[in-house]
């Protein structure tokens, strides 16, 4: 066979194989007929009915997609991820749901920080301050010298555990700029938090920058704070304007991190 059609002849091994078949009475050499699909699962029409089915419904599981078109959960993964560039994620969680006129004033506010940023990129990091308010809890330490203790041979050791329970709390507020901090406060037990309390922090970091920043209130000093309700108060604002902080307007509500 070699030797009439040359190197597309078919191997010894596949001679072997139809010889065995013609010699158990084998008379075609086509395949089979069986039952099943066609070897073509990923038809357009059936990628055409998963978008839909996906589009309508699309929290819908593979499991169901496989049901409604009668394929494989194999098939209408594949089909999913390859041919229509899908993935299923998780929702991200945002703190509400946002108004239009809350979307838009989001929108502005960030769009007059650009504009700001676009003047003079060097002046707007230069002299941008943020601040950020944590709760730190401490508590009593105890030292190995100090929790020795006698005792009999028989009686096991004495634990001390690393975590114990919070002996209190104190609110701590920080504030810096680009060369690093500026204030570190701590507010005093059992103090209110209110808009009196944020304005003498402020008339605190306005001392802070004189003795740290000097000559940085020539320049212009910018602000960034939350928009908390203590800081949205009259004494607050107030004392931020007699100051000479220039206040920049942080987006409402927004779901990421202040800076």
């Amino acid at each position: 066979m070699v030797a009439v059609y040359g190197e597309p002849a078919p191997s010894y091994c596949k001679v072997k194989f139809w010889r065995k078949q013609f010699k158990w009475r084998r008379e075609s050499i086509e395949n089979d007929p069986h039952n099943g699909r066609s070897v073509e699962a990923t038809s357009e029409e059936l990628c055409r009915k998963l978008e839909s089915l996906i589009l309508a419904d699309r929290r819908m599981k593979l499991s169901r997609l496989a049901e409604e078109t009668g394929t494989s959960a194999g098939a209408v993964w594949t089909i999913i991820h390859e041919k229509l560039d899908m993935s299923k994620i998780k929702a991200r969680c945002v703190p509400r749901m946002l108004s239009p006129f809350q979307k838009d004033t989001r929108r502005q506010c960030c769009q007059e920080n650009l504009e700001l940023l676009a003047e003079d990129s060097e002046y707007f990091f230069q002299s941008l301050m943020t601040d950020d308010e944590t709760w730190v809890y401490h508590r009593n330490p105890e030292t190995k010298m100090v929790s020795m203790q006698w005792k009999h041979k028989t009686p096991s050791t004495p634990k001390m555990f690393r975590v114990k329970k919070s002996a209190g709390n104190v609110m701590e507020t920080v504030f810096w700029d680009e060369k690093g901090l500026v204030l570190l406060q701590f507010m005093p037990q059992k103090t209110t938090i209110t808009g009196q309390t944020y304005a003498n922090t402020i008339t605190a970091l306005r001392e802070a920058i004189k003795e740290k920043r000097r000559g940085k209130f020539s320049a212009g000093e910018l602000l960034l704070h939350e928009n908390a309700p203590v800081h949205m108060s009259e004494k607050y604002q107030a004392v931020i304007q007699q100051c000479g902080f220039q206040q920049l307007n942080n987006p409402p509500h927004s779901p990421d991190m202040a800076p």
